[in-house]
């Protein structure tokens, strides 16, 4: 098969040979101090933006923090209240700080007997409510930073 060029030998450059820029003056990098300057109003908006970016993170994280201790609380709450253990100084203080928790479940439902010991379900209803409610408002949060 024969090819359209005359002489193929010119096409081709070889590796070896210099391939600098010819005009290294002219396509040289714009310096730093010739770039325009972002103003003062812009600076500032991006750093209350990054402030404000931060700020829900970290409001994020809390609540986070504020479920499992939560959860804890109220977990501790449902097995003293399933094994019966209401006499003791630590099962009056988990009473105690749980009580405002369980304010809004309370007498939802009756507690079940089951074999000698009492299934709470106001309490299961009230972690479960309380787990919805955080990671929806976690996942708003989310959202709203990206």
């Amino acid at each position: 098969m024969r090819s359209d060029w005359s002489n193929e030998k010119d096409v081709y450059i070889p590796y070896s040979t210099h391939t600098d820029p010819t005009l290294f003056s002219v396509t040289a990098p714009i310096p730093i101090s010739h770039l325009p300057h972002e103003s003062w109003l812009q600076r500032g908006g991006r750093a209350v933006k990054r402030f404000v970016i931060a700020l829900v993170r970290k409001i994020n994280q809390l609540l986070g923090l504020a479920l499992s201790v939560l959860l804890l609380l109220l977990f501790t709450h449902f097995l003293l209240n399933f094994f019966g253990i209401s006499t003791s100084l630590f099962a009056y203080w988990i009473a105690l700080l749980s009580a405002p928790l369980l304010l809004p479940f309370n007498n939802l439902s009756p507690p079940l007997p089951y074999g000698g010991y009492m299934i709470d379900i106001s309490t299961l209803i009230a972690i479960v409510v309380y787990i919805i409610g955080v990671t929806i408002v976690r996942q708003f949060l989310k959202v709203l930073v990206n």
